[in-house]
Formats: C-alpha cells, structure tokens, sequence
C-alpha cells in the first residue's frame, strides 16, 4: 500500500510542477510581448534593443512544450 500511495503522490507531483511549468512558460512570453513592444516604440537604438529576446522566447518554448520538468 505505500507503495502505491508514493507513486500516486510522485504523479499528482509530477502533474502539479507541469501546470506550474506551463504558467511560467506563459507568463515569459507575456513578457516576451512587453519587451517586443516596448522596443518597437523606442526612439533610440538602445531603446530598441532586443536582445533579452534572444534568451527568453526559445526558454518559454521549451518551458511549454517539454514533458520533463525544468524548474525546481
């Protein structure tokens, strides 16, 4: 019986870090879309800089569509 009262606890474990994964991976492309936004309306090349996009899309891609969990 603990047995499986493990397994049950590592799988609604394992299921709750995924929603929260994907809450994190949405929230990152939310900011994604400020920082797109907010460098299409600088006036300056440095308020036109997008570099933390290079970084953050392909992290919030792979925070959504990954099975296996990446935070901790």
């Amino acid at each position: 019986m603990k047995s499986y009262q493990t397994t049950r606890n590592q799988c609604r474990l394992y299921r709750r870090k995924m929603v929260e994964q994907k809450l994190m991976g949405l929230g990152l492309l939310v900011v994604c879309a400020f920082v797109l936004w907010l460098c299409s309306t600088g006036t300056t090349p440095e308020d036109q800089d997008a570099t933390a996009l290079v970084l953050l899309f392909p992290l919030s891609l792979y925070m959504l569509f990954t099975k296996e969990i990446v935070i901790y």
